[in-house]
């Protein structure tokens, strides 16, 4: 059973068991391939995210600035960002939405007291990092009761 599966099978339980917080939870990213996640890396709203894999390339390739966008890179280029975003695909730490190895759940219509039985609910069964998102923006590892994504990952 893949991730999406199983964790729309614990928000389903989770909405059973809660049937006033139907459709207050749900689903959103999935399985990226890697030109998705090089586009994410090399956003424009990703400037501290991800430095280890920016600092490898750029020492790789003579870079002092990424370019902006994948169109902007050579074949050699693209070559090498796949074979990288592919050798942690599926990984976490790395980037475990490449190979839908991980699952992000929005919470941002849930109370704190929901988010945090939801919490209770996943953990048995996924690691989470919990995530705020402002417009496009990402903040990762915040606490409860600011989150309002749950960005599950298999242990």
């Amino acid at each position: 059973m893949n991730i999406e599966t199983e964790v729309r099978k614990l928000i389903n339980r989770f909405e059973e068991k809660y049937p006033e917080l139907k459709g207050k939870a749900y689903l959103t990213s999935s399985n990226r391939t890697w030109q998705e996640q090089l586009d994410i890396i090399l956003g424009p709203d990703q400037q501290a995210n991800y430095p280890n894999i920016k600092r490898d390339f750029k020492t790789a390739f003579g870079y002092e600035k990424l370019p902006d966008t994948r169109t902007e890179l050579n074949s050699t280029e693209l070559q090498w960002w796949e074979r990288e975003i592919m050798l942690q695909a599926g990984m976490s730490p790395g980037f475990p939405h490449v190979g839908g190895r991980a699952q992000d759940v929005s919470v941002k219509n849930l109370t704190l007291a929901e988010r945090k039985r939801l919490k209770v609910e996943l953990a048995p069964y996924f690691g989470i990092l919990l995530e705020k998102i402002s417009g496009t923006k990402s903040v990762y590892g915040v606490d409860v009761t600011e989150a309002n994504l749950f960005h599950l990952y298999k242990k």
